[in-house]
Parts: C-alpha cells; sequence; structure tokens
C-alpha cells in the first residue's frame, strides 16, 4: 500500500513550522531556530531515490557544498547539514531564508511565500536591462565558485534564483553534485542539447534565465526577439546583453563563444561598466593604431635590410594573416537597415559586399519601419572568399496603430487619429461586409445595404445590428493580429451612427434600428482582480486561461474590461465560478469560500463516481488499483452508443476484467469518463482518465529503469525480472497464469501451462483476487494483458500497439518478465486483451514546484 503521507520532520534545534515548497528532489519547510532566527529547511527523503547509492551521492554533494556555500555572496547559505534521528528516512540541511515577495525581509510565517526570480521575470514580462545584467553578473560569479570547488548546481531557471536581502542568490542546491554526473536532472528547455552535469551546462542554463528575463519571453522561444525593443540609450546596451546571451546559448558546443562562468562573468561586468565588447568591427582607437601602424611600417621598410638592424635574418618567417570573406544581407521587403554590434549602420538592404575574416563570427541588426527586427548571428564561411555569403530575411509586418498619426489596417482600410483611438475614415461598406461573411460564414438576417455620400464620393455602406458589428469587429481584430497590424493590447469596436438618418430607410431597417458604424481602434485599458480564497491554493483560470493560485492575495493585473468568469480549482473542494464586471482601470477585490466535495485528492487513495478505486503512484498521477472491470464497462455501454465487444466463451462475473476490447475502445472509455467525471465535478478540467503510457505502466510495476527510447527498443534491453523477484517458478497463487486449472479446459495442451502451478482460476478472475504490489496495485502480472497508449516503435511504417502484464493464457518465462511487450494492431481484440486506467493532471502552466 502506498506510504502514510509524511508527517512534520523532526529537525534538531528547530520548531518546524509549515511546508514551502517541494519538488522532485526533496521538500522545504519553514522552521524557527532556538535563536529565533526565521530559517528554511530542505528535506530530501531516502524513498524518493531508486537506490542507496544515488541517496548517498546527493548527500555528499551537500556535504561538499556546505563550506563552499558560505564563501560567495551569490550562494545561498548552508547552515548545517544533518540526518534524521534513525540516520536512514532522510538528510536536511538548514539554510538562510529568503525574503518574502510582498513584505520583503519581514517574515509572517502564516503567510510568506518566497521572492524568487519567477515572479519577477513573469511571462511576457520584460525586466530592466541594468537589473538583467547585474543579476547576471551576480549568478555568474556564484557559479564560477561552485564550479571551482569542483560541483555543479544542474537546475539552473527563474525558480531556484531567490532573494535575500534584496540581493539574487542560486537556491535549490539539493540538485548540486560532483562536475560530470550524468544523472539527467533539471527542466525542460533550460538543459542544454549535450545534458546536464557539467559547469558548461549551468552556463547555458543562465544564459537561458537572461534570456527570459531581458526579452519576456519563454526560454522555449529562443532566439526570437521581444516585440518591441528598448529605445534610446538602452537599446545599444541591450543588444550588447542579447549578443552574450547568444554567445552562451549557442546550441552547438563547439561554437559558443562563452563557456565558462569566468568568461560569463568578464562579459556582463563590461556592460555593467558601459565598456563595448569590441571583439568585431574598426573603433576609433583601433582607426588610429592602424594609422600609427603605417608610419611604422614605412619606417621599417626604410631599415629592414640595413645592415645595422638587429632584427634582420636571412630567411624571414612569413605571418599568415586570415583570410577575408564577403558578406551581403537581402531581405524582402528591402530597404531595412542593417545595424552591426556596435550600433553602427552598415548599409541598407540589399546591401554591397562587407568584408569580414573567414571563421568569424559576425552580429547584425535589421530593423525596418512597420517590420519586426531580426538579429542575426552567423559564421563567415571559407565559400565566401569566393563569392559573396548571402545572408537572407523575408521580414514580418509589425505596423500597430501609433496615438496621433494616420493608419491603414491589413485590409487597407484608412483610420484617422481621435484622441487616444483611432477610427476608419468611412462607414464599413458592403465588400468589406461581403468579406467578412464568406470568410466567417456568417449569415446574419436583419443587415442591409444603403447608398450614402461620404467626403464627395458615393458608396454603399452596410446597416447591422450590435451583435453583429460586435462579430465583425473580432474578424477585424483577429486578422489585424495574425498579419502584425494589431497586438493583443489593442481593442477593436464598431462607432455606431446613432443619428444616422436617411430617407431612403427600408421599414425592415427602420423597424429593426439599423445603423452604419465605422471601426475604432485603440488600446485597452486594463483593470485588475485582487483574489483570496478560502482555503487557499486554488488554482485560478480566467476565461480559461490559467491566471495563478491563490495564496495570500492573488493579484491579476492586465485584465480587460468587461464581464469576466473566474473559475477556481482546488483537489478535494467542488469548482468554483465566479462571474464580475472589471472597468477600465479598477482593481477588483474578490475572496470566495470553496465547498468540499467527493472529488480527487492527488496523493490519496480516492474512489471515483463508478466505485473504481485509485492509488497515487506519482505526484501527478494516480493508477487504477484493477483493471477495468465488466461493471465499469457496462455503465459506459448504457450511456453512450459505443459498439458492444464480442461475449467471450466462458462466464464472466461483473467483478471480472472486461475483455475483447481494443486501444481504441479503451481509449473511448476514458473520454467518456473524463466527461461525466468533470460534469459530476468529483475532477477538474485541469484532469483527466486515460490509458498509462508504456513507462508508467513500468514503473507502476515496480520497473524504475529501462534502456530505449521506444517500446520496442526497451523490450529488446528487458532485465530478467518478473513481478516477484528473479527466480522461477511464480510463488504460490501469485497471480493468475496458464496453470493446471487451465489445463482441464477444451483445446488446452499440457505444455501451455506452467507445470505444477494452479492459481485457482482457468480463465479471468475477479479483479484484486491476489496479493497487490507496494502502490496498493493488482493483477499487473497475468488475469489479462493491459493496453499502454504508446505505440511499439516511433519509426515503423505501420505502427502497432502496446499490451503489457501477461494474461490468463500466459506461461512462457518471457512473457511473465516486467519488461515484456506484446505488440500487436491497436484495433486488435482478444479474450486475453483489457486495460487499466490512470488517472492524471493536465499541467496548466510549465515549470512550477
Amino acid at each position: 500500500m502506498p506510504a502514510p503521507p509524511r508527517s512534520h520532520p523532526n529537525i534538531p534545534d528547530h520548531e518546524v513550522l509549515r511546508k514551502i515548497g517541494h519538488g522532485a528532489y526533496g521538500e522545504v519547510w519553514m522552521a524557527r531556530g532556538v535563536t529565533g532566527a526565521m530559517r528554511a529547511v530542505k528535506v530530501v527523503w531516502r524513498e524518493d531515490f531508486d537506490d542507496e547509492r544515488t541517496f548517498e551521492r546527493e548527500f555528499e554533494g551537500i556535504l561538499k557544498y556546505e563550506p563552499i556555500s558560505r564563501d560567495h555572496p551569490g550562494l545561498v547559505n548552508i547552515l548545517h547539514v544533518g540526518r534524521s534521528p534513525d540516520t536512514k528516512s532522510f538528510y536536511y540541511y538548514v539554510m538562510e531564508l529568503g525574503d518574502d515577495i510582498h513584505t520583503g525581509q519581514e517574515i509572517n510565517p502564516v503567510e510568506y511565500e518566497a521572492r524568487t526570480l519567477r515572479p519577477e521575470g513573469k511571462a511576457g514580462v520584460r525586466l530592466d536591462t541594468s537589473l538583467c545584467i547585474d543579476v547576471g553578473v551576480r549568478l555568474a560569479e556564484a557559479l564560477h565558485h561552485l564550479h571551482e570547488g569542483g560541483l555543479a548546481h544542474r537546475d539552473v531557471k527563474p525558480s531556484n534564483v531567490i532573494f535575500v536581502n534584496g540581493k539574487a542568490k542560486l537556491a535549490d542546491i539539493g540538485l548540486v553534485a560532483a562536475r560530470g554526473q550524468r544523472t539527467f536532472v533539471g527542466t525542460e528547455g533550460f538543459v542544454p542539447p549535450e545534458g546536464p552535469g557539467s559547469a558548461q551546462a549551468d552556463i547555458y542554463s543562465l544564459g537561458k534565465v537572461l534570456y527570459e528575463i531581458a526579452t519576456g519571453k519563454d526560454r522555449l522561444d529562443f532566439p526570437e526577439l521581444p516585440d518591441e525593443l528598448p529605445t534610446g540609450l538602452d537599446c545599444k546596451r541591450w543588444l550588447s546583453l542579447n549578443e552574450v546571451i547568444c554567445e552562451v546559448c549557442e546550441p552547438r558546443v563547439s561554437k559558443r563563444k562563452i563557456s565558462t562562468a569566468a568568461e560569463l562573468a568578464t562579459a556582463l561586468r563590461s556592460l555593467q561598466r558601459g565598456k563595448r565588447r569590441r571583439r568585431r568591427g574598426i573603433s576609433i582607437w583601433a582607426t588610429s593604431a592602424i594609422l600609427f601602424g603605417f608610419a611604422g611600417w614605412a619606417s621599417w621598410e626604410n631599415v629592414k635590410d640595413s645592415t645595422w638592424n638587429p632584427w634582420r635574418t636571412e630567411n624571414p618567417a612569413p605571418k599568415a594573416s586570415p583570410a577575408q570573406g564577403l558578406v551581403r544581407l537581402a531581405t524582402i521587403p528591402e530597404g531595412a537597415e542593417v545595424y552591426d554590434d556596435e550600433g553602427h549602420l552598415v548599409g541598407i538592404t540589399p546591401t554591397s559586399t562587407i568584408r569580414a575574416d573567414v571563421g568569424s563570427e559576425i552580429s547584425y541588426l535589421i530593423t525596418k519601419k512597420g517590420y519586426r527586427s531580426i538579429q542575426v548571428i552567423e559564421t563567415v564561411t571559407e565559400g565566401s572568399v569566393q563569392e559573396p555569403m548571402l545572408i537572407f530575411h523575408e521580414l514580418k509586418n509589425f505596423s500597430p496603430p501609433v496615438i496621433g498619426e494616420k493608419w491603414s489596417d491589413h485590409l487597407g482600410t484608412t483610420y484617422l487619429p481621435d484622441g487616444d483611438a483611432h477610427i476608419s475614415s468611412t462607414y464599413v461598406g458592403r465588400r468589406l461586409w461581403r468579406s467578412f461573411l464568406n470568410q466567417s460564414k456568417r449569415n446574419p438576417r436583419s443587415a442591409e445595404y444603403i447608398s450614402v455620400s461620404e467626403n464627395g464620393r458615393k458608396s454603399e455602406v452596410v446597416l447591422a445590428q450590435r451583435p453583429d458589428i460586435i462579430a465583425f469587429t473580432d474578424w477585424i481584430r483577429t486578422g489585424g493580429i495574425r498579419n502584425g497590424f494589431l497586438t493583443e493590447d489593442n481593442q477593436v469596436f464598431g462607432q455606431i451612427d446613432q443619428s444616422f438618418k436617411s430617407p431612403n430607410l427600408s421599414p425592415n431597417a427602420q423597424k429593426q434600428n439599423l445603423k452604419p458604424f465605422r471601426i475604432g481602434i485603440r488600446e485597452y485599458r486594463y483593470g485588475g482582480v485582487q483574489l483570496t480564497s478560502e482555503p487557499p491554493g486554488a488554482d485560478v483560470f480566467i476565461d480559461g486561461r490559467f491566471v495563478g493560485s491563490t495564496g495570500d492575495t492573488l493579484l491579476i493585473p492586465k485584465v480587460k474590461p468587461g464581464r469576466i468568469e473566474l473559475l477556481l480549482v482546488l483537489e478535494g473542494y467542488k469548482p468554483l465560478t465566479l462571474l464580475e464586471q472589471v472597468k477600465p482601470g479598477q482593481n477588483v477585490p474578490l475572496s470566495a469560500v470553496l465547498e468540499k466535495s467527493e472529488g480527487v485528492v492527488f496523493g490519496k487513495s480516492w474512489q471515483n463516481g463508478i466505485g473504481q478505486k485509485f492509488e497515487p503512484f506519482e505526484e501527478n498521477v494516480m493508477a487504477s488499483a484493477w483493471e477495468t472491470r465488466v461493471k465499469d464497462y457496462a455503465i459506459f455501454l448504457s450511456e453512450t452508443k459505443h459498439r458492444k465487444p464480442t461475449t467471450p466463451t466462458f462466464q464472466q462475473g461483473p467483478d471480472h476484467p472486461v475483455v475483447y476490447v481494443s486501444r481504441e475502445d479503451a481509449i473511448a472509455f476514458c473520454k467518456w469518463l473524463t466527461e461525466r467525471e468533470r460534469k459530476q465535478e468529483r475532477i477538474s478540467g485541469t484532469h483527466q482518465y486515460r490509458l498509462p503510457t508504456d513507462k508508467e505502466w513500468s514503473k507502476i510495476a515496480g520497473l524504475d529503469f529501462e534502456i530505449g527510447e521506444a517500446p520496442g527498443q526497451r523490450d529488446a534491453n528487458k532485465p530478467n525480472i518478473y513481478l516477484w523477484g528473479t527466480v522461477w517458478p511464480p510463488p504460490v497463487n501469485f497471480a493468475n497464469y496458464a496453470d493446471t486449472t487451465a489445463a482441464s479446459l477444451s483445446g488446452v495442451s499440457t505444455d501451455r501451462i506452467i507445470s505444477d502451478y494452479d492459481d485457482g482460476f482457468p480463465r479471468t478472475s475477479p479483479v484484486g483476487s491476489f496479493q497487490p504490489n507496494k502502490y496498493g496495485i493488482y493483477d499487473l502480472s497475468g488475469n489479462v494483458q493491459e493496453w499502454v497508449s504508446d505505440n511499439i516503435s516511433r519509426t515503423s511504417i505501420d505502427p502497432l500497439g502496446v499490451l503489457r502484464g501477461g494474461g490468463w493464457n500466459t506461461y512462457l518465462k518471457e512473457n511473465i518478465l516486467i519488461g515484456w511487450r506484446n505488440p500487436v494492431p491497436a484495433t486488435a481484440e482478444s479474450a486475453y486483451y483489457g486495460f487499466r486506467i490512470v488517472l492524471s493532471k493536465i499541467d496548466p502552466y510549465p515549470d512550477v514546484e
């Protein structure tokens, strides 16, 4: 059965108050020392590791890190390291506590939430360039100190950077280990292609951290630039910082110009002091040096062959100079300005040829009004000596309206400035309205056309009602954003001319109050929401978009004005929907009290609405204790029009596993059950039933490590391990296999059973008839073979599905090994095939611990 929930750990000389964080490698608790000082205590449990050696290796890393941590201001200080009272259950280390995200150094134990770099660099928010550089210098120097001590961090990311007394420090040192250890840890997007564990990998990760906070974009977007670059003097500094980031985060190890913490710290310190990184181009002082060099060369030519020349040699060795290549930049459209990395204009596209050393790295910024800027970094090739190396880019439009300036949208409509908005110069005409109808497939019943005179010209304009006008402006906004003429911050609205009168109005137009309208565009004047919940910890969604979790007070900025729908979801409580009207510039305070439900709470045993029992085996996954039963599947069939499976030739009770189901049938069952339980509020919109993956099935069965990327590869390398161990035959009454009882059946040969083994069931057995494994999961070996979601191969032209675990007909030794896979078509059905399901969380946001 699963281990009981862990209680507060016993830490000598400390009062443990509450858990303030957790991850795959431990829990962080807030504690009060004997002096009254508040501390953070990380507890790393032995049972979270696959083996003793890995656990002890991590402990050794902390012991090495302890003295190193106190020698540098950019590392979280470790104050004490120890083990649990029994010396086996866990080890721990006491460290300084980070600032509170709201109150700084004033710590309230009840409301405390650590200030990390993740909230500082929220998605879409670019931090001040100076702050980015300062943080980068501090963390690079901290990593240099760590690497000098022979250690690597292995999980550098924004949420692992905390602030102590207002200064950034590297935290989560539970992942620190000796450099070179290749255990795969880390977070997607921050881990370099060559993997973690090296000093250079740590630098790559820090480069991605700097990319996120300097651009406001996600690290997976690298090397994309933000839509709007800094302006003025800060632009050049930002570009220099971005160049450093690109040199650190180059995917090809051999091409990285910065690969050590010391090099990165030096480069960032130069930017911090306002110095240019003159690695390319010719500066003023370099030009002067060339002139002086020319004068010196002329003098040398006069004396080099003189008899009194003390440096004269009979056979002077020629000095090789780097070959010069040629480079040209071109764009569509033409006429873009090209700047070098020092901010000097080098040409207009298509540029003239630019000379550069073969093998050197060149960096240029391409800009054109109305288009997104592009920064290009290339290495000059040998072929450029004979033919210019052509760098070509197609520029993407980016021309949102500017307050006070005339503007045209992606459809050619002209807009005139009107205060903080832009209004189309004419009413919406027949041709534009017809385009909207054709593309949106909308068929408004009440719209009409009328001939009017505007600006001295006659035209046909549309008369419409508000609902159709709103749909039209939504269409304009969507197309404008897609084509780079509008941003997500732009609001498009219909300015209806209520005063419009014409003797040509039809009786229907007068009755329906149909009016012409112009298109208006302005930036949203956002509002905000301040939300608390009882209990706290609920995930919050606005109009289906995850915006955060309630702690003390969840601050939700940049909320579009109008009616919003907030959904609060917390395991064990009924989802709660709040409807609220947000006005421009208004911050709305809201509080919510959640009602307990029969819903799932991950980490605890639970029974769903059709009586299936689930046991936790991973943080975000619950596995069904049983194979899906006949009575479970019967409910599915009664509530859907899904086809019934073939009736087996043997007797099946309601608690027997359902058979004759294909993988498609099992997937349909999961989809139905997910929708059913969401409606009953037993699970939320962030939970789903599904088949286990091949890897998950192995882990449920106790096989934590396998070799191979695909199930077929893992099957070829499967270890000689059964669910009970490594010896043969199976223990008495262990599981439902082909046994001596099955030999009594017609057509079953005695050479197709396990000799001298009797489990008491000739065919299927009721689920749960044998002993469960450590997770409380039954029948993982025998009874029926179970579908998983993977195909056997990732490359096969004719993909086959995978069944795991063997069945009541299984007798061969190999087929009872935990790692055995049965490759069959996903549409296959058999009296031996059934399935088990899992309930999992759908992660609403990445990189949250």
